[in-house]
């Protein structure tokens, strides 16, 4: 269920039909998957994770010019009662006050600052959240691979204007670098809103089709890409939540997308300490004034 993006939702949601891997295999402590299954023993069975899709070191120049910052910031809150995982993105240009200094949303993470950045999430959605995992483009790239590609239905034409890379409407076949272009690519009028809807397309299809593999072949995928995986930062164990989403079937998936249609939000211009001018996003209703966002997110949720 743990699934998209963007980048890497894919890290959780692909993978989620494991049960167990003994956190040896990693050879490393950033990443524990030694299950622990009280970490999500919440006894309703919701479960909220923030996953932040951040371009992997070195990738700055084929990717964008600024690998530190998080491009996906999605919020993943799996009801139990309906067996859904909802997929919340929050936009990575909304401005606002987090801790006690004025940032970007996608700057958080870089300045170190999760504990404000977690906080904010609930200020804004009303969702209270307390796991985090972090991963990459390559953690991406690399899972669809392995599934052997996706199968998605893109709903319009994608053309990056960069490199020339274009996908046509309708029933597609993405590899791993073609789904990585897709859940990166904001060259639409809808910006980052439309490759955040596109972001979550490629999860569901992702974990679709690991969920209609066989169990040794989810073995084998996972085996896979524990390099990849062992790239990823989480303060929770990955293990424990394989072992809760691998005794799930049949679970549904619920997109929800802050976009302008919306009328929650609005964008603005505000000057940096270097005297640049940056673009960004604030409540229709003011600077941290979350009330009407929030109450559109919980009707939204499945």
């Amino acid at each position: 269920m743990l699934k998209r993006i963007a980048l890497a939702l894919l890290g959780l949601t692909i993978l989620a039909g494991v049960a167990f891997i003994g956190k040896e295999l990693l050879g490393s402590e950033r990443v524990s998957v030694v299950s622990k299954e009280e970490e999500f023993n919440d006894p309703s069975g919701d479960l909220s994770i923030l996953v932040l899709g951040q371009v992997g070191p070195g990738q700055g120049g084929r990717w964008h010019a600024a690998p530190s910052l998080t491009d996906a910031i999605v919020l993943l809150y799996y009801s139990q009662s309906n067996n859904t995982a909802n997929l919340i993105s929050l936009p990575r240009d909304l401005y606002g006050k987090f801790g006690e200094e004025y940032f970007r949303l996608n700057r958080l993470y870089e300045e170190g600052k999760i504990e404000a950045l977690l906080s904010g999430v609930y200020a804004i959605t009303g969702i209270g959240v307390d796991k985090y995992v972090v991963v990459d483009l390559e953690l991406v790239s690399k899972t669809i691979d392995s599934l052997g590609g996706i199968d998605i239905d893109l709903p319009s034409a994608v053309t990056d204007s960069v490199s020339g890379f274009t996908l046509k409407a309708g029933p597609q076949r993405l590899s791993g670098e073609d789904a990585t272009w897709l859940i990166r690519n904001r060259f639409a009028p809808e910006g980052d809103f439309f490759r955040e809807k596109n972001q979550h397309l490629v999860v569901e299809a992702a974990f679709n089709k690991f969920n209609s593999l066989s169990p040794w072949r989810k073995t084998a995928v996972l085996f896979g890409i524990l390099p990849e995986l062992n790239k990823s930062k989480s303060n929770f164990s990955i293990g424990d939540a394989f072992y809760k989403f691998g005794k799930m079937e049949d679970i549904a998936f619920n997109s929800i997308v802050l976009d302008f249609s919306t009328g929650l939000l609005m964008s603005s211009m505000i000057q940096t300490p270097n005297g640049e001018e940056a673009y960004i996003l604030v409540p229709s209703e003011g600077i941290d004034q979350y009330s009407k966002i929030g109450e559109f997110i919980r009707q939204e949720i499945l």
